[in-house]
């Protein structure tokens, strides 16, 4: 699944969307080999057109039935390719004969921005293992296309071939310019783990059949020696790191992981030494990827490197590093999945590093899938989603970056149970803009036939000043207008920031203001009656609106109370709490053609308090100045 623009317009973006058990049409009538569907961005919930793409069969040589295409689904994002794979082509040899082999190689498809066939990169002959050495021991399950990706420059794609070598498994990296002489690049690529030029199975950082769990071999003879895989507690050497691993599972890439001005490769391989391991990768020479460092898995059979995803979480300039583990399991403790958020230590990675675990409940598999979704509140944090498709109906958890690295309790909980979608989070795409308010927005997939698009709200941050006449309370001194009494007056001045700068939508603050709660809570009788309240409130209370048009420009709005006559209790101090929300904007009546601009949300900083000790004559008034958040933060 992914998010496309085909230009600079709401209506001309897509949700691309993999549907890889859906029947064939034509000549592929009675098979199902799967699907790309673009959905426009409408309220409308059934207007998603097939991609005519990959419809015809040479039934002589190949099988598309059961080839799962749309398995992945990758966009460069605005006017940029698409690459969509069926990991379970297969090529056929001795066709309906007793003999006949069937070697599922996989095959990806690559479009242009408008999902046709334009220009020599196009179409579906991408399938690097045709034409290879067959058979399990080579590439005759190379399965490529379980993973797919484009460098963050546009530069390459990236293909996981997790069944390639006996399941050891490959990654591969093809250069996507058309002319690489005018770049006076004249040997770039492609590249392999094993190099595209020696295929050597041996520079490939880990072995053959890994099975989740040890594996031991005995004889009947008593004197005869018993062996076993290696305890998953002993890391192999990074030459030889374990068995069937599935490297290429997940495939990302990024900037600034081993060094700021390179390109650095990423691999999952969630079977690696029985706990599964992620490899590091970067160009050696023209044909090979080099391992730069491995991170291990904690947990035998916890599948580790099932997902990855790359971010910048902390603004510090360097890539950090999330890794999905689904299947890591802690009775004790209830968790079913686990995502690892490695930050990055400037480019000095070794294997000290530790960690922060974020874990999902008991039979989730949180962590299978981990996106990033860029920043979603525009806070300068880079933001991920993890998906736990099989927490009850489904769930995506919104984590955000921080200066410390992350915020381990979720900003968002995002469930199917509320559009009535099954396995929802099972992909997750994010990062894109779709309804130019410059906020990113996020699509959740499913095993339904569903896709559910989540719209980012605009976040204020609003301003506050208070001040208060007089300065302090004297209870000698009756300074009400046309009344006996002590009176105090409070002024609140609002104004709000957002971004960008020119962002300035009509927002309605209500301001609520409210005296003495925290001597109600105990029970005791208020002291103060605010002069301008509405019938409908107690006197202790008092509610204004407050209209704010552009960004930085204070509107104030004011409350005055009067004491009580022969208070008893002049020691304890008068709190007042002044509290803000958004006011509401009612729903529309009727369906909308179009999709509306969405209202903005409060940020969800720690509430600012304010303390005014104004002493004179026993009484003190402490102000509390706190956000009153009625919606979700972003969404």
């Amino acid at each position: 699944m992914s998010i496309i623009n085909t230009n600079d317009n709401l209506f001309c973006f897509r949700i691309l969307v993999g549907a890889p058990q859906a029947a064939g049409q034509g000549l592929l009538r009675g098979s199902r080999p799967g699907a790309l569907f673009r959905c426009p961005i409408t309220p409308e919930e059934y207007d998603c057109k097939r991609v005519d793409i990959d419809g015809d069969v040479s039934l002589d040589r190949e099988s598309k039935n059961n080839q799962w295409l749309g398995v992945t689904v990758k966009s460069q994002g605005i006017g940029g390719k698409v690459v969509t794979c069926a990991h379970l082509y297969e090529l056929r040899q001795r066709v309906n004969q007793p003999s006949e082999t069937r070697d599922p190689i996989g095959r990806c498809y690559v479009l242009s921005e408008d999902l046709t066939e334009r220009d020599y990169l196009d179409g579906g002959e991408w399938k690097f293992c045709e034409g290879r050495p067959q058979s399990h021991e080579q590439f005759g399950f190379c399965q490529q296309g379980m993973s797919v990706s484009f460098s963050p420059d546009n530069k390459y794609i990236l293909f996981g071939a997790p069944g390639t070598y006996n399941w050891k498994g490959e990654m591969r990296v093809e250069h996507l310019n058309q002319t690489l002489l005018d770049l006076g690049l004249y040997d770039d690529g492609p590249f392999e783990v094993a190099d595209q030029k020696q295929l050597n199975a041996r520079l490939i950082p880990v072995p053959y059949h890994s099975y989740l769990g040890l594996l031991f071999m005995a004889s009947p003879k008593e004197d005869a020696p018993l062996y076993k895989t290696l305890e998953p507690s002993k890391r192999p050497t990074f030459e030889d790191v374990a068995h069937n691993s599935y490297l290429g599972f997940s495939v990302d890439s990024a900037m600034g992981i081993m060094s700021l001005g390179e390109l650095t490769f990423v691999a999952g391989a969630p079977r690696a030494n029985h706990t599964g391991a992620v490899v590091l990768l970067r160009k050696d020479n023209v044909h090979r990827l080099v391992p730069r460092h491995i991170f291990w898995g904690e947990e035998l059979a916890s599948s580790f490197g099932y997902s990855v995803a790359t971010t910048d979480l902390n603004n510090d300039g360097w890539t950090d590093l999330i890794v999905g583990a689904p299947n890591f399991f802690d009775r004790k403790a209830e968790i079913g999945g686990a995502v690892y958020v490695y930050l990055n230590p400037f480019g000095h990675w070794d294997d000290q590093a530790r960690p922060i675990r974020l874990n999902g409940t008991y039979d989730s598999m949180f962590g299978m899938t981990v996106s990033s979704i860029g920043d979603l509140d525009q806070d300068g944090y880079g933001d991920i989603a993890v998906g736990a498709p099989f927490d009850e109906q489904g769930k995506v958890f919104i984590y955000r970056g921080s200066s410390a690295g992350i915020e381990t309790k979720p900003a968002q909980i995002l469930d199917g149970r509320e559009f009535d979608v099954q396995r929802f989070g099972y992909s997750i795409s994010g990062g894109l803009d779709i309804d130019n308010n410059h906020y990113p927005d996020v699509a959740v997939g499913s095993l339904n036939d569903s896709v559910v698009l989540f719209r980012s709200r605009p976040v204020i941050h609003v301003i506050r000043e208070i001040s208060n006449n007089p300065s302090f309370i004297d209870l000698e001194h009756h300074n009400c207008k046309g009344r006996d009494g002590v009176c105090m007056e409070i002024k609140a001045c609002f104004a709000f920031t957002a971004r960008p700068q020119r962002y300035s939508p009509h927002i309605t603050l209500v301001v609520h203001f409210e005296a003495d709660s925290e001597r109600r809570k105990l029970g005791l009788p208020h002291r103060v009656n605010f002069l301008g309240r509405s019938s409908l409130e107690p006197e202790y209370t008092q509610t204004e609106e407050v209209e704010l048009h552009l960004q930085g420009q204070f509107v104030c709005t004011t409350a005055e109370f009067q004491l009580h006559e022969n208070i008893r209790d002049k020691l304890r101090p008068i709190s007042l709490a002044i509290t803000h929300e958004i006011k509401p904007v009612p729903p529309r009546r009727h369906p909308a053609k179009k999709l509306e601009k969405l209202p903005p949300v409060l940020n969800i900083s720690p509430s600012n308090t304010m303390h005014s000790e104004v002493c004179k004559k026993y009484f003190i008034l402490r102000i509390h100045f706190t956000v009153l958040l009625t919606q979700d933060w972003t969404f």
